[in-house]
């Protein structure tokens, strides 16, 4: 796939210029790709932002330097691009658990992060449903959060505690609705260190101009989108994150790498709709944004 081989050129060209100033601007131009894509994509199919696979690589290569030798610590850390001893040791220590001076000894474990390769797998044995929709301008009203590390652990702690305190049925009451509605999830400010935020909410009508302070209000600007369904009803909660998840790891795994679009900036969405009127079965689509590849 494409896609795919693109990934793996812009990992050589990572471990060719571990001793050069690079940028992750950079390693995105040897993907022939855009910096928000290819940071999503990156982070959505190793788990780690490419600035943290630099700086590991890195800090790996220059333990191996330092392990069992004389050579000056200050040599090392302007080899790989540190400016003063003191970053160098501060970034070494947080990955190795020990200090570079300490490293330079015999008999000091220290931790190896390998160079990473993309490979092609024959998948595609359960098909993907999607379309591509345009979608309008709109603004939405919710309670949001910081999510530092694992969404698939922090989102649904955050939905359980909102919906336990009472939150949800007040969002919900805000915006006019009954306190069963469901509510959508929104992902966005996608980060270089891998964070982002997360907002669980709902539309905002048309000419309302009262929002509780609580709420964190989000605008959304008119998108072309590629609306991917879940398949299967899902009666409980827990089964919904597990069925998102799947869905989540196959658009970036599966559908962007043999594709001719491309992620673009802007919030993605996760909308919940009730399966029948006896609200007790619902299923998800993920909303990306999108364009076609140049």
């Amino acid at each position: 796939m494409e896609a795919l081989r693109l990934l793996q050129q812009a990992i050589d060209y990572v471990e060719d210029n571990l001793q050069s100033s690079i940028q992750v601007e950079d390693i995105a131009k040897a993907a022939m790709s855009s910096k928000y894509h290819f940071q999503r994509m990156f982070h959505a199919l190793t788990g780690f932002t490419a600035t943290e696979y630099l700086r590991n690589r890195r800090l790996t290569l220059a333990a191996e330097e330092l392990a069992g030798t004389d050579i000056k610590v200050i040599e090392v850390a302007l080899k790989y691009g540190y400016e003063s001893p003191e970053s160098f040791s501060k970034a070494f220590q947080r990955l190795h658990d020990v200090t570079p001076l300490a490293a330079k000894k015999k008999n000091v474990k220290l931790k190896s992060f390998p160079r990473i390769s993309f490979q092609v797998q024959i998948k595609g044995e359960v098909e993907m449903n999607y379309r591509i929709v345009e979608e309008e301008a709109l603004t939405v009203v919710g309670k949001d959060v910081m999510i530092k590390s694992d969404p698939y652990k922090e989102i649904p702690a955050f939905v359980e505690e909102i919906w336990k305190n009472g939150t949800i049925a007040r969002i919900n009451e805000a915006v006019g609705k009954s306190g069963n509605a469901l509510l959508n999830g929104y992902h966005y400010d996608f980060n270089e260190d891998g964070t982002k935020r997360y907002l669980f909410g709902t539309d905002l009508p048309k000419g309302s101009n009262t929002v509780p302070p609580e709420f964190a209000i989000l605008s959304i600007p008119a998108q072309t989108y590629a609306v991917f369904d879940s398949h299967e009803k899902v009666p409980e909660t827990e089964e919904i994150g597990l069925e998102v998840l799947n869905v989540w790891r196959r658009i970036y795994s599966e559908w962007f790498p043999s594709s001719n679009f491309e992620q673009v900036e802007g919030p993605c969405l996760e909308k919940y709709y009730w399966m029948d009127e006896s609200e007790t079965e619902s299923t998800c689509e993920v909303w990306i944004p999108v364009r076609r590849k140049a």
